[in-house]
């Protein structure tokens, strides 16, 4: 940092703050299909960005190489774009490090262990998922990333903060096939421990959902109690989430401007970003631009209580930044995003949801989570699951959607799962909802 720090003093003008930021990731990526290795690559990339401040201007730049010259075509760059820019009051950079009460974990056991290692836990999982049930036939991908990240910034207050950390994620797609029919599905995971990531829970997931699916029958348009496995409400609640950050509030893009201490949700609903939780995937001691991250309660017993800040929203709104500022990479300037965001799990278990009602829709996947209106609330998703009648699968539907509005789907739920599941740092335990609206035959 000592070198960048003193490249950047060089040249850059008076009357000019700055921010350093630079991100040193290295990554293996392994890919396996038919019980065989198809793709292993390794690579490294480090990079610098830039953030000069004038008169509540601001400039951004980056570069890829810690030569001199790249570093010096970026400072002028950045102050080039931050004279062009109009004057911003929300633009800031942090003058005082506070402490951090959270670290970032670093697996050095996983570090170490073998590619060789590393490969044959990638294909054990397909081993492991054939020998569950005859019905998998294949796989049509099984892919293993560790991502091994350094972060540091510096800005010309003073501040100065590092971290590294270890990220592992798995995914796998199985494919089910059954007298004539064929179905696939797939799995996630993201932990920051090696060991963490348990083979035979994966296997297991993936292939009850995979083989779920198979023979499926048609379901008539109409509302029913549907139950969201844990995956399809995380990934639900996921694509919800810019409802929630600061960005979408001053730019006027969510539903839920003016609603802090409004009931949004059943009772029996609660939301939480907690940037502090103990290895979670997205677990750091500071955000993306220095502020300690923080366990923020969004949604608490159906009780709207707040939004997520960088530093940049909390000023134009008079708010606290709350440790949620992000960067895609070095190679973008930050802005708001979530940290660990998880719906809080309660006391019954799958079996007790799916036996509530005399029939229930177990929902084990959700298709065109992209298309989702955050600004409306409203969705429109295609979907796939299992129809149980008296807690009994009684055959797998596929082909539907299912459609409304986001706030009414909170305010219907009945009951909270206690399976609780991570995937990467979204996370959320099986969800009944008493009524939802079916597009079928």
């Amino acid at each position: 940092m000592e070198k960048i720090k003193k490249t950047v003093e060089r040249f850059i003008k008076e009357g000019y703050n700055y921010e350093i930021f630079i991100q040193r990731c290295k990554k293996l990526s392994i890919e396996t299909s038919s019980e065989s290795l198809e793709s292993l690559t390794t690579s490294e990339e480090t990079g610098i960005g830039i953030r000069v401040l004038k008169n509540n201007k601001i400039g951004f730049s980056y570069t890829s190489t810690e030569e001199e010259d790249s570093i010096k075509e970026a400072v002028v760059k950045a102050m080039e774009i931050c004279d062009l820019q109009p004057q911003d009051k929300g633009n800031t950079l942090i003058d005082k490090l506070e402490k951090s009460r959270c670290t970032s974990f670093f697996d050095k056991e996983g570090t170490e262990l073998s590619t060789e290692a590393k490969t044959e836990f990638t294909l054990s999982l397909e081993r492991k998922a054939k020998e569950l049930d005859l019905r998998i036939k294949g796989v049509r991908k099984t892919s293993f990333t560790e991502r091994i990240l350094e972060v540091e910034l510096y800005n010309s207050y003073g501040v100065h903060f590092y971290y590294r950390g270890t990220f592992y994620t798995v995914l796998i797609a199985t494919l089910a096939q059954e007298a004539g029919d064929s179905a696939i599905s797939w799995e996630y995971r993201g932990t920051r421990k090696f060991s963490e990531l348990k083979p035979e829970e994966i296997a297991h997931d993936v292939v009850f959902k995979s083989v779920s699916l198979l023979n499926p029958k048609s379901l008539s348009t109409g509302s029913k109690p549907v139950v969201f496995f844990r995956d399809s409400f995380a990934t639900l609640a996921e694509a919800f989430s810019s409802l929630f950050l600061g960005d979408s509030l001053v730019k006027g893009k969510t539903l839920l401007k003016d609603r802090v201490g409004e009931k949004i949700g059943a009772e029996v609903l609660t939301l939480v970003d907690d940037g502090t939780r103990e290895q979670g995937f997205a677990t750091v001691p500071y955000d993306d631009e220095g502020i300690p991250q923080g366990r923020n309660v969004l949604i608490e017993r159906g009780v709207f209580k707040g939004f997520l800040h960088s530093l940049y929203t909390a000023n134009l709104t008079g708010e606290k930044a709350t440790g949620n500022s992000k960067r895609q990479s070095f190679k973008s300037p930050p802005t708001c995003g979530i940290t660990n965001l998880y719906v809080k799990e309660g006391n019954s278990s799958l079996t007790e949801l799916l036996a509530s009602e005399e029939e229930v829709l177990l929902i084990t996947d959700l298709m065109g989570l992209h298309t989702v209106d955050t600004v409306s609330g409203e969705f429109s998703l295609g979907a796939a699951g299992v129809l149980y009648r008296k807690g009994k699968p009684l055959h797998a539907v596929r082909g539907i959607t299912v459609a409304g509005n986001i706030l009414d789907l909170w305010n219907k739920i009945v009951a909270v799962g206690n399976d609780l599941k991570f995937y990467g740092n979204v996370g959320s335990p099986s969800v009944l909802v008493r009524e939802v609206a079916i597009g079928g035959n």
